[in-house]
């Protein structure tokens, strides 16, 4: 997962870093440019209208802070044949240049299985974290004699999963954005079944992050 998320962060810094390339050539291709995009501004403009439609829409209703993560909290699932593993754990971080965030994270087990859910919330960084969407959205899809790495489809809106299942051990990890604000990791060690993973990010109110 780390190394694919690397991969997709590579490539979404160099089209940026092309993009800018674009901006240091001579006045003439400048203009050029400029009168490139004059005429084609509806093709253009369209997508920056759409873009972080979510985040536009909370920050219109002053909802720019990050949830306490107590309150996040509520949002942990109970998932069908497991109990859980103690109390939850949670924080509230602040990071000067970069926002603030809340966390929370419960773990559970079943006989030898486990699993682990961690929910973020960073309603109060977006700027730092708005490519999650996107990164996690991407259709890039890596297979290998050990693992298996692709988008995974929870058919919710305003949802993109990427999900690592591993062939040679019983374990899989699912990592789900919702609302271009929660970033939600499920773990799972003992059972590597993707449709089990599925029912585990499902078994989270979805619906409900997807909606703020």
């Amino acid at each position: 997962m780390k190394e694919i998320l690397s991969i997709i962060v590579l490539i979404v810094l160099f089209t940026f870093s092309s993009c800018n390339g674009k901006k240091t050539g001579s006045t003439e291709s400048i203009k050029s440019e400029e009168n490139k995009t004059d005429n084609n501004d509806d093709v253009i403009q369209q997508p920056d209208e759409n873009k972080n439609t979510k985040w536009e829409e909370r920050k219109a209703k002053g909802d720019t802070l990050a949830m306490p993560y107590k309150d996040l909290q509520a949002y942990l699932p109970n998932i069908s044949g497991y109990t859980k593993d103690g109390g939850a754990s949670g924080s509230q971080v602040n990071m000067p240049g970069m926002g603030s965030w809340s966390e929370t994270e419960q773990k559970y087990v079943s006989g030898d299985k486990r699993i682990s859910v961690k929910l973020m919330d960073y309603n109060g960084a977006f700027q730092t974290f708005q490519g999650l969407t996107m990164a996690y959205g991407m259709a890039f899809s890596s297979e290998d004699d050990t693992r298996k790495q692709e988008k995974v489809e929870l058919g919710i809106k305003n949802v993109a999963a990427y999900g690592t299942v591993y062939k040679t051990e019983k374990r899989a990890e699912v990592t789900v954005v919702a609302a271009d604000r929660f970033l939600i990791t499920i773990e799972t060690n003992g059972d590597n079944d993707e449709a089990f993973l599925k029912t585990v990010a499902r078994s989270i109110n979805l619906d409900t992050l997807a909606g703020m």
